[in-house]
């Protein structure tokens, strides 16, 4: 079964220094866990929630998802706010981040939201692609593979006969 993702608070519209606007968006990961009575969704302190900036006209000149979009409101799931996605982390290309107090530290692994339909064979291209358009080069994951070796069974046979 597919996740997704809900809309769980958004900023006031902000200005970047190209004069775009913006809004910083919280999404909240909503999955499900097998239990001995189904698939029920997990419970709110479980799950993984992250913001990202969202923009009413991106690079491309396209409205990013989540602008425009409602806050998720249970009692009322048909207005909207919830996608199909989920909340990726890999490890990517080390790059710097400067905190407020101004001490540089280096990370090597980067969270964000992936719109789309987990489920599909296609995922991960859509996930190398989200992280691109946030200028973050994922690493490769290298999954070696361990030839396996199977040994034919040795049946010793003792070459004296028994009489009967």
């Amino acid at each position: 079964m597919a996740n997704f993702l809900i809309k769980t608070a958004e900023s006031v519209v902000k200005t970047d220094k190209n004069t775009r606007n913006y809004k910083t968006v919280t999404f909240t990961e909503a999955g499900f866990m097998e239990t001995p009575w189904g698939l029920v969704q997990k419970p709110t302190a479980q799950c993984v929630s992250t913001s990202v900036n969202c923009y009413e006209k991106n690079y491309l000149e396209k409205m990013d998802l989540g602008w425009a979009d409602p806050i998720f409101n249970p009692k009322n799931p048909g207005a909207g706010g919830i996608f199909e996605g989920s909340i990726e982390q890999r490890n990517v290309k080390p790059y710097n981040i400067t905190s407020a107090d101004g001490t540089i530290r280096t990370v090597d692994t980067y969270k964000t939201v992936v719109f789309g339909n987990t489920d599909s064979p296609s995922y991960e291209s859509v996930v190398k692609s989200a992280f691109k358009s946030k200028g973050q080069e994922m690493l490769e994951t290298v999954v070696k593979t361990v030839p396996q070796v199977f040994e034919q069974p040795v049946i010793e046979t003792d070459p004296k006969t028994v009489d009967a």
